[in-house]
């Protein structure tokens, strides 16, 4: 099963979801929808490591820092798409009267250390997360640098950018697991 977990504001069927579902079947993707802003991190990570079956996890922006700590945290495979990481350096300014950023630091600092294969897609024009940042902060397995911002819906190098690294990711995990 593929977890894939979308941004914030965002919705459980995203950009990511429907190219998912163009190499996989629907009964092999759980995409639920999460209100990130008014939810503790504690209970969006309780709730989703409760879903059965997980091998990979996808997230894209907010939804890629949970998808980093869900992959230490269950031992799997990410894929990241323009992560939010770190989250204490955005979100707060993203969601006004964000009530858990203690969290997330905290979250930030125990998950710090990845031993979980992590594959990125970073868009390299985005103005709403710095992709240099994300770079100096993740030790990452591969990393597909495109042209583009922060949504990458529309894009045709994303596209083709996303299908190379799920299929490495897949690849890898099935010659390594």
């Amino acid at each position: 099963m593929i977890l894939n977990l979308h941004g914030l504001n965002g919705k459980w069927n995203n950009t990511t979801y429907r190219l998912l579902l163009k190499a996989y079947a629907e009964d092999l993707i759980s995409s639920p929808q999460i209100d990130y802003a008014v939810t503790s991190p504690a209970k969006i990570l309780d709730s989703l490591q409760s879903l059965e079956n997980i091998s990979y996890v996808v997230g894209n922006s907010f939804g890629g820092f949970y998808a980093y700590i869900l992959s230490t945290m269950l031992r799997i495979p990410c894929l990241l798409v323009n992560p939010c990481i770190p989250p204490e350096k955005y979100i707060p300014s993203l969601v006004k009267g964000y009530a858990y950023t203690e969290e997330l630091v905290h979250l930030t600092a125990e998950y710090s250390s990845h031993s979980q294969p992590v594959y990125m897609i970073l868009g390299m024009d985005d103005t709403v997360l710095s992709p240099a940042c994300t770079m100096q902060t993740l030790q990452v397995t591969q990393t597909w640098k495109i042209r583009g911002g922060h949504s990458l819906s529309g894009n045709q190098q994303f596209y083709s950018a996303f299908k190379k690294a799920l299929e490495r990711m897949i690849a890898n995990e099935n010659i390594n697991g």
